[in-house]
């Protein structure tokens, strides 16, 4: 039985969703669990987004709380989600996105996970339904860290752990860490291992939203024609973040004196701090062999760059029939 004594935060985040975020509303003001507070927070969307939230808001009859906020400028991922705990007031909270769709049992069944676990979870995540642009389902996807059963070890140093769109973090998360400090972090990397440092996670097999698959710059489509120069941007972007997430990492490890772990993710950052170098181009080779030598990292410089130099030889050659097409006969 649901305890409605735990007070919940349903939190929609948005960023010119136009397209989508009728439905994610709608998913968000279906939930079934009472009470529960709504907060749709639009991070400066310079579509038609804001005007979609408010006019949904303004004709919404249903028992929950409605909040909506706008944000004046845009804060990026980050410091968006950093301002989850300022306009929410629930012991739960639990997140979601402008392009997803939440089942309508989705609040009560993690509450029930909570619960269960006597209110020791600190993160709370599941699997997902994945659909596509026009809303079919096409699988489930089932978390990282779930599919590859990683140890706290393994976790420590991952570029993958849960879906972002389908966590339930509690206030025990921000009390201990605080906010995110690296803006260009991905969250569900911090969060999954916060949850992981405080041994507190819990995992809901069944799926609990519809996850839209394959949108925007990020689809197969897309990434298939990209070249050589926009695919290596790509890279380089990619480690960036992670980069970024294994410093927060380092900071959490910090935070409740975890050194082994500290000691793990350092040397996991230098490798990746050697392959981003490898990958700009913007260091002399010969600086970096030695370099990679010196912190006995040589097979990491080697495998970067044969696949930096693959990338640059058969990219320009994939793409060749495709612009050979495009020239006028």
């Amino acid at each position: 039985m649901i305890d409605n004594k735990v007070t919940v935060t349903f939190f929609l985040v948005t960023y010119n969703q136009e397209k989508y975020v009728r439905e994610a509303i709608e998913g968000a003001f279906s939930q079934t669990y009472s009470p529960l507070e709504i907060v749709i927070s639009d991070d400066c969307s310079k579509d038609g987004t804001f005007r979609i939230i408010e006019k949904m808001a303004a004709e919404y009859k249903g028992p929950h709380r409605i909040v909506i906020n706008r944000n004046n400028e845009n804060l990026g991922l980050i410091r968006h989600s950093n301002r989850i705990t300022e306009l929410s007031s629930g012991e739960l909270i639990i997140c979601a996105d402008g392009d997803d769709i939440s089942l309508p049992h989705r609040t009560a069944r993690v509450v029930e996970k909570y619960l269960e676990s006597n209110r020791e979870p600190a993160v709370i995540f599941s699997s997902v339904n994945l659909i596509d642009t026009e809303g079919n389902k096409i699988g489930i996807r089932v978390p990282p860290v779930i599919s590859q059963g990683m140890s706290i070890e393994e976790m420590a140093v991952s570029g993958a752990l849960i879906i972002g769109a389908a966590k339930a973090i509690t206030r025990k998360i921000v009390e201990t860490f605080g906010s995110i400090k690296y803006d260009k972090c991905s969250d569900d990397l911090v969060i999954g291992f916060r949850g992981a440092l405080l041994g507190g996670f819990e995992y809901i097999s069944e799926p609990l939203i519809l996850y839209r698959h394959e949108v925007g710059m990020s689809s197969s489509s897309n990434l298939q024609k990209q070249t050589y120069e926009q695919k290596v941007n790509r890279q380089i972007k990619s480690q960036e973040v992670f980069l970024a997430v294994l410093s927060q990492r380092m900071e959490d490890s910090k935070k409740i004196g975890n050194v082994d772990l500290l000691q793990m993710i350092h040397s996991k950052r230098t490798e990746e701090l050697l392959r981003r170098k490898v990958w700009t181009g913007n260091y002399p080779f010969m600086k970096l062999l030695s370099y990679s030598i010196k912190k006995r990292l040589f097979g990491v410089f080697l495998q970067g760059l044969l696949r930096e130099r693959k990338w640059r030889i058969f990219i320009p050659l994939r793409n060749l029939p495709s612009r050979i097409s495009a020239i006028p006969q």
